[in-house]
């Protein structure tokens, strides 16, 4: 038999790269303008909050706050930065209409000390109202926990095989 001889085939130097640009730190512009979209998103979340609330949609943080964190679980943010995306357009989005009715003169104060009173508290509206805002701040919170254990579970290679 006659040995067959295969030529090597040269090896191509690897070019060394340089880094890319989600390697970079952020320019300044880039960064500035982050924050400005930022705001911009709390706002818009904490308009569409109040405009919820004003509409009786009182669910509205738990609904919206799942998905923070359905897509902050996906994109890997920290869960602490998810909470506080969440919490500040729902508490936010409580606060504006609830001022703004006590604002056009509303009996805001006095039916919150009237329910304090029947509730055995005291008479103190500025106490119920900041149990009141309790309320969207458990749902936001509850919403994104939800959202990233969704999230969590949804993921493959996540999960325990006890089979």
């Amino acid at each position: 038999m006659t040995d067959i001889q295969i030529p090597q085939v040269p090896q191509v130097p690897q070019v060394p790269t340089s880094t890319t640009v989600a390697d970079e730190a952020p320019a300044p512009l880039a960064a500035g303008l982050r924050w400005v979209l930022s705001a911009v998103w709390l706002l818009a979340g904490s308009a569409l909050v109040a405009i919820g609330s004003l509409w009786d949609l009182w669910y509205l943080p738990f609904l919206a706050a799942f998905a923070i964190g359905v897509r902050t679980g996906a994109q890997g943010v920290r869960a602490r930065a998810a909470a506080c995306w969440a919490v500040v357009p729902a508490v936010a989005g409580w606060t504006v209409p609830l001022l703004w009715r006590a604002a056009e003169g509303e009996p805001v104060a006095a039916t919150a000390a009237a329910v304090a009173a029947l509730a055995g508290l005291p008479p103190a509206a500025a106490l119920l109202i900041a149990v009141t805002l309790l309320v969207p701040l458990l749902q936001a919170l509850t919403g994104v926990w939800l959202g990233r254990s969704v999230m969590a579970a949804a993921r493959p290679g996540r999960r325990n095989s006890s089979s």
